[in-house]
């Protein structure tokens, strides 16, 4: 696999995939000259007006090509996205980053032999990193589009900032990704660590279907932190805690994310398991 492409600014607040797209391209085509890269901004619209999209979400607008929607500037570009990674074999990353304090994650969304050992290589030459099963059987998001692609999801950051952490990072996470890619065997084989996707969790609402509690400060910040049985993930605007139970032990991610709060979606569940390829 030597062409690569990647994507910055899916989400246009989201500056450091922009970044990286506009100041690291020819240091990285120069470092790892086996391998066709391309840098491309995703969604240069959004960008301009500092938001993370201008008519609808365009990692969430592939699952709609089938429809027409003439005045959505996403969906037009989804298609242009989805023409480009289908016109020839090649790997998909796309970065962005979270409000969250998910530190330096990758996520998969297809289970191919070489994204397993691409995340196989990465726990073991990160120590601080992780990685996340999603499966995308929708295929919504712009990774989705073809098997062999990843999203690296860094953070915490506030959207519209550029974070010298989270931006260094990522550059590390991407840097150590490529070479991978540069070096891949044929036939990968062995096992990975996931954080596999169970369960998405919504906040309390009340009678009028409005957010009625917020995340509670001894759950934020938490990502990847075990739970197992009672915890308190919430305390409405009253004072009173929310208690929840899980089945087994689980692992909540994105907790309070900023971009979830239209969905009213607080964070998600997930199970660790090893997978073999």
């Amino acid at each position: 696999m030597k062409k690569v492409l990647v994507f910055g600014g899916t989400h246009g607040n989201e500056f450091t995939g922009v970044w990286i797209v506009e100041k690291y391209a020819e240091f990285f085509k120069k470092k790892y000259p086996t391998l066709r890269l391309e840098f491309i901004l995703a969604n240069p619209e959004a960008h301009k007006i500092n938001k993370r999209f201008k008519d609808e979400d365009l990692n969430r607008a592939f699952q709609f090509l089938h429809e027409k929607r003439p005045d959505s500037f996403e969906h037009h570009r989804a298609r242009e996205l989805r023409d480009m990674v289908l016109k020839e074999e090649c790997f998909v990353i796309d970065l962005h980053t979270t409000t969250s304090a998910m530190g330096k994650t990758i996520i998969l969304t297809d289970y191919n032999p070489l994204v397993l050992w691409l995340g196989q290589e990465l726990a073991a030459k990160m120590s601080d990193a992780r990685v996340i099963g999603s499966p995308d059987p929708n295929k919504k998001y712009l990774a989705s589009q073809v098997p062999s692609s990843l999203m690296i999801e860094v953070g915490p950051v506030a959207n519209g900032l550029l974070d010298p952490v989270v931006f260094e990072g990522t550059v590390a996470l991407l840097d150590q990704i490529l070479l991978s890619l540069s070096v891949a065997p044929a036939s990968p084989k062995g096992e990975v660590e996931l954080y596999v996707e169970v369960e998405d969790v919504k906040y309390p609402l009340d009678e009028k279907g409005q957010i009625s509690a917020y995340i509670h400060s001894g759950f934020q910040g938490k990502d990847f932190v075990k739970i197992e049985g009672n915890y308190t993930p919430f305390r409405r605007f009253s004072g009173e805690e929310i208690t929840s139970k899980t089945l087994g032990p689980r692992y909540p991610i994105f907790i309070n994310e900023a971009a979830y709060y239209p969905q009213k979606l607080a964070y998600t569940l997930c199970e660790k398991t090893l997978k073999k390829f």
